[in-house]
């Protein structure tokens, strides 16, 4: 079966800089979701990670949608329509706090009735089809269990499931179990996202979800950005050739930066947020993102960066 492998949206990291960037270092990606607009009036500037003119990559996109109000949606879906996106994102998965209070991203998956209402003005009068990004649940494990019946009588593009509620956010491990149930309760076709941070556990959950062909890799692909292509190669990159193409696309990916961040303090929180994850794939790892936090001019950040050693 052929392996479809989607980047997933992480805010402040995947913007169309990073994507563009990326795809000329790196294979293996065939579609992207980009990190949520929450700004749903369809200004310029909220659409600006979404402008056909700023990317670049060699892979599809697919935006996504954080709102509750259908009126919101439908004319921010029509516009993205015009810029040439068939496809657009509902974030019903988005576990931060300050959202779930609000009842948009995992904290609206309890209103089960809100939910259907919302699709139910929104698929039949947007000329775009609509993918759904989820969670098991806000703070239960059962409302997506409740939900995912309800949603066959809708013609959805794809169900994209992290099989964490969101009140967990990344802590403990996906649970598997509760995916594979998600695969029993709908006819729709399903997204896997969640923990995929190796080879070795993507060949894990593959041959147990053997009817899965669709794969969303979130934080692992960014920790380790060969991961994509090792996947589909099914095997590992030299650490030698790992090594040299991560410090051409670092260098690349920082000079793309300087061309839009005033001063230094930016620039450099900037490539912090890609280092919170990269230092995960380096030697001593937790030292190098300490001596990355504490420099305050290019000069200390080279510095600091200079003695990084991938591990594998």
């Amino acid at each position: 079966m052929n392996t479809i492998l989607y980047m997933a949206p992480i805010m402040g990291v995947t913007g169309c800089i990073y994507r563009n960037v990326y795809s000329r270092f790196f294979t293996g990606y065939d579609k992207a979701v980009t990190p949520f607009i929450g700004n749903t009036k369809g200004r310029r500037s909220s659409l600006k990670d979404v402008l056909p003119e700023n990317n670049r990559a060699g892979f599809a996109l697919v935006p996504q949608i954080l709102d509750d109000q259908p009126a919101n949606f439908i004319k921010l879906a029509k516009k993205l329509y015009d810029m040439g996106y068939g496809t657009v994102n509902w974030n019903l998965g988005c576990p931060m706090r300050m959202i779930r209070n609000k009842r948009r991203g995992s904290g609206m998956l309890p209103y089960h009735a809100d939910i259907v209402s919302f699709l139910d003005k929104t698929i039949s009068v947007i000329p775009n089809r609509v993918s759904l990004k989820v969670r098991l649940g806000s703070e239960e494990r059962s409302d997506l269990a409740v939900l995912l019946p309800q949603l066959d009588r809708f013609d959805l593009e794809e169900i994209i499931v992290h099989p964490r509620t969101g009140v967990e956010m990344y802590s403990g491990k996906a649970d598997i179990s509760a995916f594979e149930e998600c695969l029993s309760l709908s006819k729709h076709a399903f997204v896997y996202n969640g923990d995929i941070d190796s080879l070795e556990k993507y060949q894990t959950l593959s041959e147990r979800l053997p009817s899965i062909t669709r794969w969303m890799i979130g934080r692992g692909g960014i920790t380790n950005p060969f991961l994509p292509e090792e996947i589909k190669a099914q095997k590992s990159v030299p650490l030698h050739e790992k090594e040299k193409r991560f410090k051409s696309f670092h260098d690349a990916l920082l000079e793309e930066y300087q061309k839009t961040l005033s001063g230094p303090s930016h620039l450099i929180g900037k490539m912090k947020e890609a280092w919170e994850y990269w230092s995960g794939a380096m030697k001593d790892g937790e030292t190098l993102f300490l001596e990355i936090s504490r420099a305050k001019s290019l000069k200390q950040y080279h510095a600091a960066i200079s003695a990084s050693r991938m591990i594998s």
